[in-house]
Formats: C-alpha cells, sequence, structure tokens
C-alpha cells in the first residue's frame, strides 16, 4: 500500500472514531456541568461550548492535518519520477541519488518562494562549443575575437594572455592556492588593456553583438520562467558583467527584473568610455565570501530564500551559495566540458557536485527542476 494510501485510510479510520465518540463527549460535557448542555446553557452565548460542536471541530481539524499532510505527500510523490528520469539520461552522473531526491523533496515542499537559482554564465548558461565542435566565446573572449580585426598589436595581446594562463587555470599539477596569483595577474592585465584603450559603450555593445557567445538551449525560456514565478536569479560571474547585461537585452529584449548580477563590471566615464573596473576583482577562484561583502543587503533581502540551485561549470563554482543566509539545501549541478579521457577530473565533479552533466548543451535539467518545484503550487 501507497504512503497516500495509507494516509487516506488513517483518515478514514480517524473521522469514524470521532464520530463515535460524539455521545460520549457530550455525557462527560453534561457531567462536568451537572445538567443537559441542551438546556443549561443559553443560546447562543454559550453554544460554542456544546460537546458535539466540540467533537465535530475535532474532528474537522483532524482532517485537515490529514489532508495537509496528504497534499506534502502528493508533491513530493513527483521527485521519484525525476530521479527515474535522471537515471536514464547517459549524459547525467548522479553520485549519490539519495541525497539528491532529499534535497529535491525539500525543495518542492518549500515551493518557488523559497527558491533562490545561482549560476555561472560562461559555459554554464552559454554554451561550451557549437555544433561543429568548435569552442565558443566566453565574456572576456568577446575582446579576443573583436579585438583581433580592428587592432591586430592589441588583439594579440589578449591572445597571448589566455595562451599563457588558461593553461595554468586547468593544470591538474598545481593547486588552487598556487594558481590564485596566475589568475590575478591574468585577469587584473586583460581588464588594463581594455580601460587603456577606453572602448566606448556603443563599441563594447557592438562587439557582443558579433561574438560568438551563444545562450545553451533552453537558456531563454529558464531565464524567462524563473522571472514568471519570481524566483530570483543572481548571476555570479568571474567574467565581464556589462557583457553579459548586454547580450541579455539583445536576446531578450531587456534584462529580468529577477535577475542580480555579481561580477566585474566595467566603469565609464561621463563620455561612456572605460575607465575602470569595479572591485575587488573576481577570478575564477574567489567565488565565495572574500568578493561578496558588498553584497550583504541584497543577500539580506532574499534571507526567505532558504532553497539554493546552483548551476557551475567549475571548481571555482562550487561556493557560490556563500552569501544566502539560510538552513536549506543546496543541490548542486555542474556542467563537464572536459575530456572524457580525464578521469580523474570527472571524479572530482561527481564529488562536489550532486548531478554532473557530461557536454550537455542544454538547460533540461535546471527548467525540470524549477518546473516541478513550480508545478506543486
Amino acid at each position: 500500500m501507497s504512503r497516500v494510501a495509507r494516509l487516506g485510510r488513517c483518515l478514514f479510520v480517524n473521522g469514524r472514531r470521532f464520530e463515535s465518540r460524539q455521545s460520549t463527549l457530550q455525557m462527560q460535557a453534561e457531567t462536568l456541568t451537572d445538567s443537559p448542555l441542551s438546556t443549561s446553557l443559553e443560546p447562543p452565548q454559550f453554544s460554542m461550548f456544546k460537546a458535539t460542536e466540540i467533537a465535530a471541530a475535532a474532528a474537522a481539524c483532524a482532517e485537515a492535518e490529514c489532508y495537509e499532510q496528504l497534499e506534502q505527500l502528493k508533491k513530493t510523490e513527483v521527485v521519484p519520477l525525476l530521479m527515474e528520469w535522471f537515471v536514464q539520461q547517459q549524459q547525467i552522473i548522479c553520485a549519490n541519488p539519495t541525497e539528491v531526491a532529499a534535497k529535491l523533496r525539500k525543495m518542492v515542499a518549500g515551493g518557488a518562494g523559497k527558491t533562490v537559482v545561482i549560476s555561472d554564465f560562461d559555459y554554464t548558461l552559454s554554451r561550451f562549443a557549437n555544433e561543429k565542435g568548435e569552442r565558443l566565446s566566453t565574456t572576456h573572449g568577446v575582446f579576443d575575437d573583436n579585438v583581433m580585426r580592428l587592432n591586430p598589436a592589441l588583439g594579440q595581446q589578449f591572445v597571448d594572455l589566455k595562451n599563457k594562463y588558461y593553461p595554468i587555470e586547468f593544470c591538474p599539477i598545481l593547486t588552487q592556492e598556487e594558481k590564485i596569483p596566475h589568475m590575478e595577474k591574468w585577469w587584473g592585465t586583460s581588464h588594463s588593456l581594455i580601460v587603456n584603450e577606453k572602448f566606448s559603450k556603443n563599441t563594447i555593445e557592438d562587439f557582443v553583438r558579433q561574438s560568438r557567445i551563444v545562450f545553451k538551449d533552453g537558456a531563454e525560456d529558464f531565464i524567462q520562467s524563473l522571472d514568471a514565478h519570481n524566483i530570483p536569479l543572481v548571476i555570479f560571474s568571474a567574467g565581464i558583467g556589462n557583457i553579459i547585461e548586454y547580450f541579455l537585452e539583445q536576446k531578450l529584449g531587456a534584462i529580468p527584473r529577477n535577475t542580480h548580477f555579481i561580477s566585474n563590471m566595467i566603469l565609464f566615464d561621463e563620455e561612456e568610455k572605460a575607465c575602470a573596473f569595479s572591485e575587488p576583482l573576481i577570478h575564477t577562484f574567489c567565488k565565495n565570501s572574500s568578493v561578496i561583502q558588498k553584497e550583504t543587503s541584497f543577500f539580506h533581502e532574499i534571507n526567505g530564500r532558504v532553497n539554493v540551485i546552483l548551476l557551475g561549470d567549475s571548481m571555482g563554482d562550487i561556493h557560490m551559495d556563500v552569501g544566502v543566509e539560510r538552513d536549506g539545501p543546496t543541490l548542486k549541478v555542474g556542467y563537464y566540458n572536459g575530456s572524457l579521457d580525464d578521469t580523474a577530473a570527472l571524479k572530482h565533479y561527481e564529488e562536489v557536485y550532486d548531478i554532473v552533466l557530461i557536454h550537455d548543451p542544454t538547460l533540461d535539467v535546471a527548467q525540470k527542476i524549477v518546473d516541478m518545484i513550480n508545478s506543486t503550487h
């Protein structure tokens, strides 16, 4: 017998018990008052104390409680269906399905009102490669792509930086602590090149139009569905936030009102020329409490959002939920874009992410999770 069926039977039995005890409760009440309730109290002043009504009220309360539990079970019964779908997908790895199911049940019970999505942008909301397998651009890569045709010498400097530091970022031998100074140098030098060239806002917007940034399949629907259900979307990116804003404006027509950015922002002077970058610097390995101090007021505003869906594609993304004031679960979904032959790297992803998606160009999994949360409320 299913849990729902058992709960229904419990409700029926308890209802019968209350019905059979109504006369006994009335007799006990009449004994206490030393006279029949029907004549000793002047209605309607004391009618609320009639034993029959007490019994009926108690039965109603029990029924309401059982109904609430029944509805709660109905909501969480959708979780096994989603877990079964996960198992059927070859590109999905779920190392601990029991823990994932437990987190999903809590999220379903909490509903959209207690949910927040915190997502990386580059290669998470955007695609890693096109249909031909060609690598697509990151937000910093927008400058790599476009500057080369306008100023080849400057463009080559961007390319040289990437060729030097990209292998360090993903070096399996170096520790994260050893990588950090190199990342700071890479980001800092790249930002200096942008500021020194004084790129205009219009020029950068044009760079975005001609860039090789491509949304993952379903990303537009995903972002708009979050907005429609008033679920905050925090885009926590070590890239360039202005590029993300311009991209969303160009693809969606406007930045959804539910979207908040934590990223490196280009600052413009009165002539709308790049003059500086926001502080502190955010690189791959510092997406944590060290860079969100100025975001305290925002996270306090959403302090009721205790359930976090975290979307990322690197080891640097796993602590993006550090600013959330909560005691609820964080479901970490990681996009693995590396080689399947690199078993050590893949295993590491399985250890830090609840769900690992291998070479997945879509947001299907995230959308199904959000749909499940929304459909039960």
